[in-house]
This record gives structure tokens, C-alpha cells and sequence, in this order.
């Protein structure tokens, strides 16, 4: 499980690796000063240990990695001016490393800010660099590690996000994919354990889009996709998570939402779609079925109710929403307020009735 974790998620398996480096790498000086006599740096190497093992501990208990990251690397660059200013020269020389781990933990604008501080006050260090011509050598040195750390930083960042979204996201909608589901609600589930907040999932499948694809054409249902999903980001918050599973079926991860508001979200998104979405004149709708996470439930489990709901919701007529938890009466009259035609008999479906009206295709 903990591999797991760390092999979907770059920043912590970052933060974990910072973590067993500083442990294998400083306990052994902390152990030398300590018996050559140098407690004072002895104490503060194993300070910084401690500093940097409960950081990545906490980064991985709780997924907050940005926070973790920035303790890190302030923690680093402290530690570094300190043993400067207790061991003299053989301390100044670990800026190096500070400076580089600076760079790969956090944002590149604040690693600049935090480094110029150490390098700084490094340098000012009469133990460390006590002649002019030391502290503009290492002052140098430092400026040219840490521009190539910038650089270095900032092209794999570019290049690490470029895997992730190819790696992540549907290439049409620009949803996220299965992969990115999983990764994004095993960090809800650990988000909602810590903080006792409701946790919700919703899934929905557009209705007889099958039919789209038969009649109008693959083009024709690929707009109608990017279309769904366009919409459907621009009316829900900023923390909500869209996927798409495959083909026409999507889901909502929504966090901090009791059940009512489960199903409040569902109805807003599916009457959004019915309004706005549309293959020519015609409304696509479709049937969405949410559930709330339950205590000592499995995720399993959990995403099972959902789609019960939606099948539901399937079986019942399609273009409503099912919650799990709550009752709520049919949807009436659906055609009329997507704006279909009057004449269109209760039963007749819209996509129906683009199909009787003839064999020419059409652009959504």
C-alpha cells in the first residue's frame, strides 16, 4: 500500500526520499562530532533529522506534501547556516546540496527567495569564510548551483507534467482518467478520514448515445463529449473532480457534501446538460446516481451504491437523478423544459426523435 502511494505521487516520493537521505547521509557526522567532541554541531545535526523525519512522517500520513516540502526546505537551509557558524568551513560546503533540494522540493520563486537568505547569511559567516576572497568565491559558486537548479528544476517540472497529463487525463474531454480517479479518491479517502468531512461520488451516463454515434457519426459524438465535459467543469466547484470511465460514462468526486447536496449538485449538472448540450436541436440528457461515503465502508463498496443509483435511475426513465439515502419524486415532463417540441409524445425519447426525423448527419 505504502508503494503504492509513492509511486502515484510524485511530491511525496519526493519528500520520503529527502527523508531517507538526510537519515543515511547526517547521522553518521551527528556520530563523529559526537565523539570527536563537536556536541554543539552533533546536537544540531541530529536536529535537523528530527526536523526532516517528522516532515516526510507527516507528509505521508496526512498527503499534504506543499507544506511538508516548504517546512524541508527551510529546515535544510537553516541547519546549513547553522553548522556554518559552528564547524566553520566543512559546514558552508553543504549549500550545495541545500540549494539543489531547495530547487527540486518547492516552488521555484520561493527556492530563490529561501536560498538568496542562506547564501547569504552564509557568507557572512567570519568562521566560515573569514576572507573577502572566500566569500565572493562562494557566493559565486552558489549563484551558478543554483541557476543551473533553477533550470533544472523547471525543465523537469515541464517534462513531469507533461507525463502526468498524458499519463492522467482523457485526451478528448481533458477529464481525468481511471488512473487519475484512483489517485485522486485514495487522496480523498485519507482527506475525509483526517478531517471528518462527508465525502460523495456521483456517476452518470449520457442517454442513448449509442444512437448519436449510429446516426450522426463518431465526430459528431466526440463533440458532444467535449461539450458534457466543458460544461460540467464550468458549473461545479473548483474541488470537485470530473472523470470520464470510458465512453459515455463519467463521474464527480465531490467532497465536503452531505447527501441532499449530493443530489442537489446531480440535478444542477443534469439540467445544465439538458439545456445546454445539445446534437443540433436536440437535448442529450442524461441519468446520474450519486452515494455518500459510509463509515468502515470499502471504496468499492462505496462506488458500487453509485452506480446502483445510476442504474436506477436508468431503469426508472432515464434524465434523473438517484442518491443513495434519498427520495425524491420522478422527473416529469422532461422533454418540455429541455425545450423539445410540444407534439412530442411522454415516452418518445429526444434523441429518438432526431433519428426518425431522417438519415442526414448532422454537427453537434
Amino acid at each position: 500500500m505504502w508503494m503504492k502511494r509513492i509511486r502515484q505521487d510524485f511530491n511525496l516520493a519526493l519528500v520520503v526520499t529527502f527523508g531517507v537521505i538526510t537519515n543515511v547521509m547526517i547521522l553518521p557526522f551527528a556520530a563523529y562530532r559526537f565523539l570527536s567532541g563537536q556536541n554543539l554541531a552533533a546536537l544540531i545535526d541530529l536536529l535537523i533529522v528530527a526536523c526532516i523525519s517528522l516532515g516526510a512522517v507527516h507528509a505521508y500520513v496526512s498527503g499534504r506534501t506543499q507544506g511538508a516540502s516548504l517546512f524541508l526546505a527551510v529546515t535544510y537551509s537553516i541547519g546549513c547556516i547553522a553548522i556554518a557558524y559552528v564547524a566553520g568551513t566543512a559546514g558552508s560546503l553543504w549549500m550545495y546540496a541545500v540549494l539543489l533540494s531547495n530547487f527540486l522540493l518547492i516552488e521555484r520563486l520561493r527556492a530563490v527567495l529561501i536560498s538568496t537568505c542562506a547564501i547569504a547569511a552564509v557568507a557572512a559567516s567570519p568562521l566560515a569564510l573569514p576572507e573577502l576572497a572566500h566569500k565572493a568565491a562562494f557566493v559565486g559558486s552558489s549563484v551558478v548551483v543554483s541557476l543551473f537548479s533553477f533550470a533544472f528544476a523547471w525543465r523537469t517540472d515541464v517534462q513531469r507534467q507533461q507525463l502526468e497529463n498524458l499519463a492522467t487525463l482523457d485526451p478528448l474531454t481533458g477529464a481525468g482518467n481511471r488512473r487519475a480517479m484512483g489517485a485522486q479518491i485514495n487522496a480523498a479517502l485519507a482527506e475525509s478520514a483526517r478531517s471528518r468531512k462527508p465525502l460523495g461520488l456521483i456517476t452518470f451516463d449520457l442517454d442513448h448515445f449509442k444512437q448519436v454515434n449510429d446516426r450522426f457519426g463518431h465526430e459528431a459524438g466526440d463533440h458532444v463529449l467535449v461539450q458534457v465535459a466543458s460544461v460540467v467543469r464550468r458549473i461545479t466547484r473548483r474541488a470537485d473532480r470530473l472523470f470520464r470511465l470510458g465512453g459515455e460514462e463519467f463521474a464527480l468526486l465531490i467532497p465536503d457534501a452531505d447527501a441532499q447536496a449530493l443530489w442537489e449538485i446531480a440535478e444542477k449538472v443534469r439540467e445544465s446538460l439538458m439545456r445546454e448540450v445539445r446534437c443540433g436541436e436536440f437535448p442529450i440528457t442524461a441519468s446520474f446516481g450519486g452515494s455518500l461515503l459510509r463509515a468502515n465502508e470499502s471504496e468499492r463498496q462505496w462506488r458500487e451504491r453509485a452506480d446502483a443509483a445510476m442504474y436506477r435511475a436508468k431503469r426508472e426513465g432515464r434524465n434523473r437523478s438517484i442518491v443513495d439515502g434519498v427520495s425524491r419524486p420522478a422527473n416529469d415532463n422532461l422533454l418540455a423544459s429541455a425545450g423539445a417540441p410540444s407534439a412530442l409524445s411522454a415516452n418518445e425519447r429526444p434523441i429518438d426523435l432526431a433519428t426518425r426525423l431522417g438519415p442526414d448527419r448532422l454537427v453537434c
